[in-house]
């Protein structure tokens, strides 16, 4: 079998230049308070970056494992947990989704050997990102627990959570939680590449039997790293400001997006064109957003609003639509 491909970031590369970016989902080369921190980072101290983790999830740092990102924590618990329930309800294990979904979540639960349903029922995994991407909705922890009923398995990729203040999710309710998170969004920090997957207590020493696939994140990645989450605060607070006043500029046209919490929204409205022809059209004018058919729901594309330009790229993203005929 080859290795799944990520096509949505393919797409994001290919066209990577446009004058309005509305695709990119990071921080990156966005964040003023971040450049002071990484000039002079700390010693590397992997034990004290997994601490700092686990104090934040309230768990022991042994259940915390550091990874190259977000990516690669969620292949490493996909393949384990694929493993762990091969051969049960006589075939592969199945996994529940809610669409539209991140592409690299989908694709690496099949890669893995997962049968991806959506329908009610029992189920070995629940697989979701909260806040969602890419229609960057917080699902409080009620209702993410009321999802994962009759399902084995949790995990959560909470790439987007540090761009609110919630909590992390602390309970799966009936099923085994998984947690991923990342240092490439909020953060800014794509060049770092560190993330994490936190596993429950009961599966700490199985699941190290697939993490011996990491092959160690390197020292730099590790200081910088500690030296973004000893000034999260500061980093966070402009963050989240940015995305606040993007996110005003956009309901100020689209008021339903006013209860997003993270920089991503899913643009319905796009009539009988579809979301790939109105990707098409916007590329052709200079506008670069991403056609929902990645995220499994061809009928909307994904806007981001992390970037300092977004009112103008936005701005041009609505001209595109009016010429279509697609603005009320």
């Amino acid at each position: 079998m080859t290795h799944p491909r990520f096509p949505l970031g393919e797409y994001i590369r290919r066209n990577a230049g446009l004058p309005h970016d509305l695709a990119q989902s990071g921080m990156r080369g966005e964040i003023r308070s971040v450049r002071a921190p990484l000039r002079r980072p700390p010693l590397p101290d992997p034990e004290e970056l997994a601490r700092r983790i686990a104090r934040r999830h309230g768990v022991v740092p042994e259940r915390v494992f550091l990874t190259h990102g977000a990516t690669e924590a969620n292949t490493l618990v996909l393949l384990h947990l694929a493993r762990r329930h091969a051969g049960r309800a006589g075939g592969r294990p199945r996994v529940r989704v809610r669409l539209p979904e991140y592409p690299p979540l989908l694709d690496t639960a099949r890669f893995a050997g997962f049968r991806t349903i959506s329908e009610v029922g029992e189920v070995e995994l629940t697989l979701l990102s909260n806040p969602s991407n890419p229609e960057g909705m917080l699902l409080p922890s009620e209702s993410v627990r009321a999802l994962a009923e009759r399902s084995r398995e949790l995990l959560v990729d909470e790439t987007f959570r540090e761009f609110t203040s919630a909590p992390p999710l602390h309970d799966g309710g009936s099923a085994e939680l998984w947690l991923t998170g990342t240092f490439t969004k909020a953060f800014g920090a794509d060049d770092l590449r560190v993330g994490y997957a936190i596993a429950p207590e009961g599966q700490v020493e199985s699941f190290r039997s697939v993490s011996w696939l990491l092959d160690g994140i390197p020292p730099p990645s590790i200081s910088g790293a500690l030296a973004l989450d000893r000034h999260r605060p500061r980093i966070l607070r402009e963050v989240r400001e940015r995305f606040v006043r993007n996110r005003r500029a956009l309901v100020e046209v689209e008021p339903s997006a006013a209860t997003i919490a993270a920089p991503v929204w899913f643009d319905r409205n796009v009539g009988t064109l579809g979301g790939d022809r109105l990707a098409r059209a916007a590329l052709r004018r200079g506008v670069l957003v991403c056609p929902g058919r990645f995220f499994g729901d061809p009928n909307g594309v994904r806007v981001c609003l992390t970037r300092s330009t977004f009112p103008a790229d936005f701005a041009a993203y609505r001209e595109v639509k009016a010429k279509l005929g697609l603005l009320r």
